[in-house]
């Protein structure tokens, strides 16, 4: 609104962060050549606008903030994550807040690829679901927990691997939303990228990738794939593979398996 022919704005206050991931851009020309891929708020930053990066996160457990915290200058933690019941109690049938689970070939076999750039692993596939069922089992909410995964082919599996073991029994059904029908369910298995800016409180998180790390080496997708879960974090992957990405190793140090 305006008055007297001026605007009553004062004040444009951007919020955003830079460790994560920037916009997908279709058009690789225009990505290359334009930089559309790149966000304002990072522009800004790049050209040295002054900012002010928070220092405390509120979100997650601090041993889950600590596998992505190394990303930020000086994060610490909310007083919140340390004195609120749902942060201080155990998580059921687990002995780690969070943990990296290796998982070795399946059936002689690890990523395949059936189409080009459709990445998939069936072990990995399995055992994600079975830890899905062990969950429900144990009590826990299936609108709690989100199958997280970093390709859409893996998406795809596990949806497949849901609705085969899980969907037709009551007690386990799929991870879901709260009051919301199909579309609602299928966001609680979704990849990496699509997730982006939502969290739940168990995430478990399937890496795919056997014979090369792939685009997680990417730190800003690694820092998003972390910083979903607030309360536990159960990663299933290959451990010689990631464990030794250079890139990676920050994080990965602290997992235990």
């Amino acid at each position: 609104r305006q008055e007297d022919g001026r605007s009553r704005l004062k004040r444009v206050v951007l919020i955003g962060d830079h460790h994560q991931l920037p916009p997908v851009v279709q058009n690789m020309a225009i990505q290359k050549y334009s930089h559309l891929d790149q966000p304002l708020f990072t522009r800004f930053i790049r050209l040295g606008t002054p900012y002010v990066e928070l220092n405390a996160q509120g979100r997650a457990r601090p041993s889950i903030a600590r596998l992505y915290n190394w990303r930020y200058r000086s994060l610490g933690d909310l007083p919140a994550v340390s004195t609120e019941p749902s942060f201080l109690a155990a998580n059921p049938g687990f002995a780690f807040d969070y943990q990296f689970i290796n998982v070795p070939d399946f059936l002689g076999k690890g990523e395949l690829e059936p189409h080009p750039y459709f990445y998939q692993n069936l072990g990995e596939a399995e055992y994600v679901v079975s830890l899905f069922t062990f969950m429900r089992l144990m009590g826990y909410p299936a609108s709690k927990i989100t199958i997280l995964t970093t390709y859409n082919g893996q998406k795809h599996l596990i949806r497949d691997v849901v609705e085969r073991r899980c969907a037709a029994v009551p007690q386990l059904g799929r991870p879901h939303k709260t009051g919301q029908g199909c579309s609602g369910e299928l966001e609680k298995i979704a990849t990496v990228d699509k997730y982006q800016g939502q969290q739940n409180d168990y995430v478990l998180l399937s890496l795919v990738r056997s014979r090369i790390v792939g685009h997680l080496r990417d730190v800003r997708r690694l820092v998003v794939a972390l910083s979903r879960a607030r309360l536990g974090l159960y990663i299933v992957g290959r451990q010689s593979l990631f464990g030794n990405c250079y890139e990676l190793q920050p994080a990965f140090n602290f997992t235990p398996d």
